[in-house]
């Protein structure tokens, strides 16, 4: 008699699977646990640069800036930057530090607390700070608020001559020439620079307070 075969019944077929051994578990675990390692190392290691860089810097850092150093040695993605800025933002804060990392002028930098002002003013009182006249605070906040603008737009403004006003906000870094106004006698513009926003601690030109200068007219 014929040995007769079952079209409908599927034929076992046997596989090979290797077992996961202890050992081989082990093995894995610790590897795994390496780079987790690994990973938290750098990251310390690229939160200390970043503190070294802030304290190193009297100005503000670029977030570009910053990346730009820190991918010359370890690889980092913008993301994970953020977080570690962030982080230590939150860690001076819990901390009661006396300085805070805060963002302005697009960028970064370390500033003391306010309630420490008077102790730092007389550490610095016999260094010679030059403050803003009435006529240059008047005349930079009219090209913030206005600019791009030109000399003869801030006279009508203002109703005096503001040229030598000018020279002195220029020397001082905290205005710059941005092009010519298409008109008779082609007439500078100037606008704000970045310094203006890191003498006065601003992120960008929405910190401003709200001004009507159309009063002064």
């Amino acid at each position: 008699m014929t040995n007769e075969i079952n079209l409908f019944e599927p034929t076992l077929e046997k596989t090979c699977i290797a077992p996961i051994t202890p050992r081989a578990e082990a093995a894995k675990a610790a590897e795994d646990k390496y780079d987790r390692e690994q990973q938290l190392h750098m990251r310390r290691k690229i939160k200390q640069i970043v503190e070294a860089l802030l304290f190193a810097s009297s100005e503000a850092i670029s977030f570009n800036k910053m990346r730009e150093v820190l991918e010359s040695f370890y690889p980092i993605k913008p993301r994970m930057l953020r977080e570690i800025i962030e982080q230590l933002q939150e860690e001076y804060i819990s901390q009661g530090r006396a300085f805070r990392l805060e963002e302005i002028a697009q960028g970064f930098v370390l500033r003391s607390c306010e309630e420490f002002a008077p102790y730092i003013q007389m550490l610095f009182r016999h260094k010679r700070s030059e403050k803003l006249s009435q006529a240059a605070a008047e005349v930079l906040a009219i090209i913030a608020y206005r600019q791009p603008i030109t000399r003869p737009q801030i006279d009508a403004i203002r109703g005096v001559d503001s040229s030598g006003t000018l020279v002195n906000l220029l020397e001082r870094e905290l205005i710059e020439p941005v092009g010519k106004l298409e008109a008779p006698g082609r007439p500078t513009l100037y606008a704000i620079t970045q310094h203006f926003l890191t003498y006065f601690g601003l992120r960008d030109l929405k910190d401003l307070p709200q001004l009507d200068l159309d009063a002064k007219k």
